[in-house]
């Protein structure tokens, strides 16, 4: 019978796994059984706290699950402790790891361990949080190999421009680097990662006050880029965003929260960014209802538009998106308050709204 191949089975289950309705077949007969299991270890994601006891009970009960050598993406986020010896047990039954999210929750010897051992690694958050130090950042230099994706997001004091070019020197083909709030780097760890890692496609520098204006322009050299964060970024200059936006034209996700940019920037990113689909520029104070305009006009794409407390939007900049924006999910709108509620029912009624409140004016 066709349908008891292993092969086909498994191309069936594979496309079953998106929408999550995989579970049951388990129950089915132990040939399904052997086919789904696999697909269903690929990707652990623990995010409550008795889901990630109930599997470090797991581990420690059973240290050769049948499927183990299945798991390649393991996320723990936002666990109140996992010790030395709970990650030494994990990289020890998962051995194919090629994704771990650990976020808040490791020591130095929990990330020389996992640099070690892990050597399929492609993927390693390990953000805010956890008591790291630069000693790990090295190491994770020195001995992940394959790294794609670096998150070290958090570590104001720990992360420098040696760590940061020791990473970019090791890992010439790094994709994607997050490294908020890193008060320490000035520009030349921008220089080292455009310099050294011409292929980004994602970066985040939230938080980092030491880069200036110049160094910003530098990630012009990226001309891959598809994620960029530069929140409250205050040295970032109209002409520099402008850089950024004719060099780098695919980028889909901007967030350029409280940056000091103007109508000049926004609309060069409307010319330029037609693939745009993230758009925050929540208190960006001097950006008018020109440029929006513009971006609704010319970047259909958009599914999050954030316009908070930029304070000239006015009802007609909404009659604007509302017309061109049809794909649009989320609109924030705190603090704009030159807009009517009457306007937001009548455009916007399935729409969810961010933050907005209107004055008293009877509108």
């Amino acid at each position: 019978m066709a349908l008891a191949l292993p092969e086909l089975l498994k191309n069936v289950f594979n496309f079953l796994a998106k929408d999550n309705v995989l579970y049951p077949t388990l129950l089915v007969s132990r040939l399904w059984s052997r086919c789904t299991g696999p697909i269903l270890w690929g990707r652990i994601e623990l995010i409550g706290e008795k889901e990630q006891e109930k599997f470090i009970k797991m581990i420690h009960i059973n240290s050769r699950p049948i499927f183990r050598h299945s798991v390649q993406c393991l996320i723990i986020t936002h666990h109140s402790y996992l010790s030395n010896e709970i990650i030494e047990k994990i990289v020890e039954v998962f051995p194919n790891i090629i994704h771990l999210d650990f976020e808040r929750s490791l020591t130095d010897h929990s990330i020389t361990k996992i640099a070690k051992k892990c050597d399929k690694l492609q993927f390693l958050d390990i953000g805010f949080g956890g008591d790291i130090t630069g000693k790990s950042f090295c190491e994770i230099a020195r001995s992940c190999n394959g790294l794609k994706h670096l998150g070290i997001s958090g570590y104001r004091n720990h992360v420098t421009d040696s760590i940061v070019h020791d990473i970019a020197r090791s890992h010439p083909n790094l994709q994607s680097i997050d490294i908020r709030s890193s008060s320490r780097l000035t520009d030349t760890a921008i220089y080292t990662l455009t310099d050294l890692c011409p292929n980004l496609r994602s970066l985040k520098l939230e938080y980092c006050d030491g880069i200036n204006d110049i160094a910003i322009r530098k990630i012009a050299h990226c001309r891959y880029l598809e994620h960029l964060e530069l929140y409250s970024i205050k040295a970032l200059s109209d002409k520099s965003m402008c850089i950024i936006a004719r060099s780098c034209p695919d980028i889909q996700y901007l967030n350029l929260q409280f940056c000091n940019i103007t109508d000049k920037a926004v609309e060069e990113i409307a010319l330029s960014c037609h693939n745009l689909k993230h758009l925050d520029l929540f208190g960006a104070l001097h950006i008018s209802d020109s440029s929006i305009s513009k971006i609704a006009k010319m970047c259909p794409n958009i599914i999050y538009l954030d316009l908070g407390y930029t304070d000239l939007i006015f009802d007609r900049t909404l009659k604007t998106i509302a017309e061109y924006l049809h794909s649009l999910e989320y609109l924030g709108l705190k603090g704009c308050r030159r807009i009517s509620q009457k306007i937001i029912d009548m455009l916007f009624p399935d729409l969810e709204i961010g933050g907005y409140y209107s004055l008293p004016l009877g509108r």
